[in-house]
């Protein structure tokens, strides 16, 4: 069976991940937590048993040369506010699209779809902003996908319980536009019958779903991808690629990364307290433990324009590190390299000097490189230093790293 983008069936994924379910008949939608997007309201028999309308006529509404203020668009979003299903388009392919909170024509989409009940869809919005009326809190993490990807196609599942959310936020102009003038949450699985391919255009939505349907909105035009968005579950310390699709997993991932780089000169005093300061920190700012750091997509580390590696923290380090209640003994020194700045999103150095260096070292990591003093002043090297002195200086780092995590 072919699922298209606007779809969330997701079946090789579902044998190995909890369903996630979507509006079921009943005034379902409401705001809700990442633990609970979704209410069940009924408890009927895993398959809906309506028969589909083959009577009904339906419209031809044209988006013309009015683009996104085509009255076609109006009309569409009329149709489905009152309960009707709507054919849409989005980058992807096509999508029947109904309104979330009409029980009737849930259950229509269902029973045209022959979706069981334990198989949810999404939910599509015009908007980013609409999100909040739809999942919350939204995780930390899901910002960097949303960051990225929206609008476009990858589909977000909110929550890793059996009543998670699946959400998208088409890049289609029309297909947008229309999601935005409908103003209440639309469901929209593809718009093919089961078995069959998506439609990626008007004609091909209604070589198959005329007079199944109530409406079809036509742009005149075929969908750019023409694939499956890529299916993301997302939670508070975590992600996991459901499907892959029109994004390849690969790119999932490196979005998904952020690694943070700290230097000074030699790796032994400066930077490692700052890279487990920022870990600290950014525990702390997620509300999770740091050994969740990395499974977040987190990598924090430090480097030393005058090292050849290897070697630990010095002893001021270590007792410094100690009082502030962080542990750099099992430290061990690198060299700054290029492969360590490209790799990096951004990069925080001790003065000038260091950012100097580091540029040089790497001319196209130049623009990710920069004082971790977001003031501009530099952190002068406690080498030698009695631990008074040291102790200051890691509570002056402490203060630049907590502003440093806040604009991550």
């Amino acid at each position: 069976m072919v699922i298209g983008a606007c779809a969330l069936g997701i079946d090789a994924a579902q044998h190995h991940e909890d369903q996630y379910r979507s509006v079921l008949p009943g005034n379902a939608l409401r705001r809700v937590g990442t633990r609970q997007v979704r209410k069940t309201l009924t408890r009927a028999a895993d398959f809906v048993t309506i028969s589909a309308d083959m009577s009904r006529q339906t419209r031809a509404l044209v988006v013309g040369g009015d683009g996104v203020a085509s009255p076609a668009i109006k009309e569409a979003a009329k149709i489905l506010i009152s309960g009707g299903l709507v054919a849409f388009p989005t980058e992807t392919v096509y999508g029947i699209g109904v309104n979330a909170d009409d029980a009737d024509a849930v259950a229509r989409l269902r029973a045209l779809k022959e979706r069981p009940e334990g198989k949810p869809f999404s939910v599509h919005i015009g908007d980013r902003a609409d999100l909040g009326k739809i999942v919350s809190p939204v995780p930390v993490i899901a910002n960097r996908l949303m960051d990225r990807f929206w609008p476009g196609p990858v589909t977000i599942v909110f929550g890793r319980s059996n009543d998670s959310v699946g959400v998208r936020l088409p890049s289609h102009e029309v297909g947008a536009a229309f999601l935005r003038e409908c103003g209440v949450p639309v469901l929209a699985p593809s718009a093919n019958l089961a078995g069959q391919t998506p439609a990626t255009s008007a004609a091909e939505v209604s070589d198959t779903l005329d007079g199944r349907i109530d409406a079809i909105l036509d742009d005149g035009g075929e969908a750019t991808v023409g694939q499956a968005s890529t299916v993301v579950r997302v939670w508070r310390t975590g992600w996991k690629v459901l499907r892959e699709g029109a994004v390849p997993t690969d790119e999932i991932e490196r979005a998904m990364k952020r690694t943070i780089v700290f230097i000074c000169t030699g790796n032994s005093c400066r930077s490692p307290i700052a890279e487990a300061l920022c870990r600290e920190t950014l525990a702390k700012r997620l509300r999770v433990e740091e050994a969740d750091l990395t499974q977040m997509g987190y990598e924090v580390l430090s480097a030393g324009t005058g090292t050849a590696g290897g070697g630990g923290a010095s002893e001021g380090a270590l007792a410094a590190a100690k009082d502030a209640g962080l542990d750099v003994s099992a430290h061990r020194s690198r060299p700054l390299t290029a492969e360590v700045l490209l790799a990096a999103d951004k990069v925080y150095a001790m003065d000038e000097q260091h950012v100097r260096t580091a540029r040089a070292v790497c001319p196209d990591a130049a623009d990710k490189i920069e004082l971790l003093d977001p003031d501009g002043g530099s952190i002068e090297d406690p080498i030698g230093m009695p631990i008074g002195p040291f102790r200051k200086i890691v509570q002056r780092m402490r203060r630049h790293v907590e502003r440093r995590v806040e604009e991550l």
